[in-house]
């Protein structure tokens, strides 16, 4: 498991050039599979296009990288948006960018730039997470205590999930693996270890990346 960039969410975007219309779709997927799935999905959603080339990489032990020039002139439509994936640092995301040619031909030139910038701009629209490894904590917390740690919480951008509300209260935190000690550590100190902490899972959880 290592931290990795994707898509926030599945969507598209859609940018006319030289009369020709470009669609790019974009999805999270966490197989060759389910990128494949995708990629028919948007075949049959755009069906009467000239063109849907498609890129995707997901990790399945191993990257798995693939991609499709559907009939474009060859390099010039799947290597390009499976280029933007990389440069992006990207995982688990498929891409299907699709063309309604306008009659006027954009040569080699024009095509990579239209495929790479629809998908650049369509990746920048929608947003990108961070999927992050996390390791999850549930805290018993006495009332008395309450306010004090979530207002520490909102400082350190710690989401308390799951509240429990009972003889105490308990909720789940996740943290990064690298303030993992720390974290823990500052909370023992600032309250006195009256705040029980008991190591859970660890999961993967979506951080937004702010646009550059």
């Amino acid at each position: 498991m290592q931290n990795y960039k994707t898509i926030a969410e599945t969507g598209s975007h859609e940018k006319i050039i030289k009369k020709s219309r470009f669609i790019a779709h974009v999805a999270q997927t966490f197989s060759e599979d389910e990128a494949k799935a995708f990629i028919q999905q948007i075949r049959e959603q755009e069906s009467g296009a000239t063109h849907n080339c498609t890129a995707f990489i997901v990790m399945e032990n191993v990257l798995i990288e693939r991609m499709s020039d559907d009939g474009e002139p060859s390099g010039t439509a799947g290597s390009p948006i499976l280029n933007v994936l990389q440069q992006q640092e990207m995982q688990n995301v498929t891409v299907v960018v699709t063309r309604y040619f306008g009659g006027i031909k954009l040569g080699a030139g024009g095509l990579i730039r239209a495929y790479s910038s629809t998908t650049a701009e369509a990746i920048k629209e929608i947003g990108l997470v961070e999927n992050r490894i996390q390791q999850g904590f549930e805290l018993t917390i006495p009332y008395h205590l309450f306010d004090k740690f979530e207002n520490y919480a909102q400082n350190e951008k710690i989401i308390l999930e799951d509240k429990q509300f009972a003889a105490d209260i308990k909720c789940q935190i996740y943290l990064d693996l690298d303030i993992v000690d720390e974290a823990v550590q500052n909370i023992r100190d600032l309250f006195q270890n009256q705040i029980t902490l008991k190591e859970t899972k660890k999961l993967y959880k979506q951080v937004p990346i702010a646009a550059n």
